[in-house]
């Protein structure tokens, strides 16, 4: 018999769960970090900095030090840790804030998971055009600066592996980070971004700001309505997408994909994948109810689930690239 004691720690952190995201946004919002890596490290000069009152500044400071995202020293001065200092100051390459304050959004839609539940319908639908040019052109800026490493990846195992690949399409392009990020190692491809219009102005930003504009085209539109041709690319994107989609919309994207590619074509796909018994891991199951509360028919796949539309395609020389930089693998897929 064991006579254990049940502790209710693992509850009680997730009722406060909350606040450490507020805690955090919070300190995005009034800029805490980029004030304290630009020399202001006391209570007074941070409050000033940011135009707020010592008291409640001291409170947040102490606080984000609780969390390990501040080192406070016995004189009462403020430094930032490794991971504030790399990734929550303004203007470093690796800046992640955006993406502190877009989790507060969210948060206000997750409120509404247990109405989402009971009716299987999202509380609003990012996978049409209409929520879709208001949500995503914010969320894809904070997006980038997550997804360039694992992009980076997909780029140089494609060279390291002598794909000739000159016209790509980026589906559900976005910032543009997955065809950016191969474009810089494969110099003479021409490229094809997909959008609604909306966000293809931030596509075009990104594109602009890698002096890559001369090597880009734009197709503004539903990626569920466009045609894609047939047998025009050598590589076909998507990026993050298909979770959006849901399993019927995928498996219809898998086959434009696949009519789209040429012989010898790939089709890489970056997506959160769960265990065959969707018992893991948590960050996908936690992202399928993000779908159910945002999409129409948004899902999270089984990687046994996503082999096996990409087999019955007509995919062949399926891989999944479960060593790169993100929290979901990569999956790449051969068209013979």
């Amino acid at each position: 018999m064991n006579n254990k004691k049940v502790l209710p720690e693992k509850i009680l952190d997730m009722h406060w769960a909350y606040a450490k995201t507020s805690v955090l946004a919070a300190g995005v919002e009034l800029e805490v970090f980029t004030h304290i890596a630009s020399g202001k490290k006391t209570v007074d000069q941070v409050s000033k900095a940011a135009k707020s009152s010592r008291r409640g500044m001291e409170m947040l400071l102490n606080a984000l030090a609780g969390l390990g995202l501040l080192a406070k020293d016995k004189a009462g001065f403020f430094n930032l840790s490794p991971e504030s200092s790399e990734f929550l100051v303004r203007g470093k390459p690796g800046y992640l804030g955006d993406m502190s304050l877009h989790a507060m959004e969210l948060s206000k839609i997750w409120l509404h998971l247990a109405q989402c539940v009971r009716s299987g319908k999202p509380y609003t639908a990012v996978d049409e055009k209409e929520d879709a040019e208001d949500y995503f052109p914010v969320l894809v800026r904070g997006l980038f600066q997550m997804n360039y490493p694992c992009a980076k990846y997909a780029a140089l195992y494609l060279k390291r592996n002598h794909m000739k690949i000159s016209d790509i399409l980026d589906v559900a392009a976005g910032s543009g980070v997955w065809s950016i990020a191969i474009a810089e190692e494969f110099t003479t491809a021409r490229l094809r971004a997909l959008d609604f219009p909306e966000v293809l102005k931030v596509t075009r930003e990104y594109v602009n700001r890698f002096n890559l504009s001369d090597r880009y085209n734009y197709i503004k539109g539903d990626l569920r309505r466009i045609d894609f041709g047939k047998e025009r690319y050598g590589l076909i994107i998507l990026g993050h997408i298909c979770h959006s989609e849901g399993k019927i919309y995928t498996q219809r994207l898998l086959k434009k994909s696949f009519r789209a590619l040429k012989k010898g074509g790939v089709l890489l796909i970056a997506e959160f994948l769960l265990d065959k018994d969707k018992a893991g891991p948590l960050m996908p199951l936690l992202f399928a109810l993000n779908m159910l509360v945002n999409t129409n028919q948004g899902d999270v796949f089984t990687t046994v689930e996503l082999k096996r539309w990409l087999h019955s395609t007509g995919f062949r020389q399926v891989k999944i690239l479960d060593k790169a930089p993100s929290v979901s693998p990569l999956v790449l897929a051969v068209k013979k």
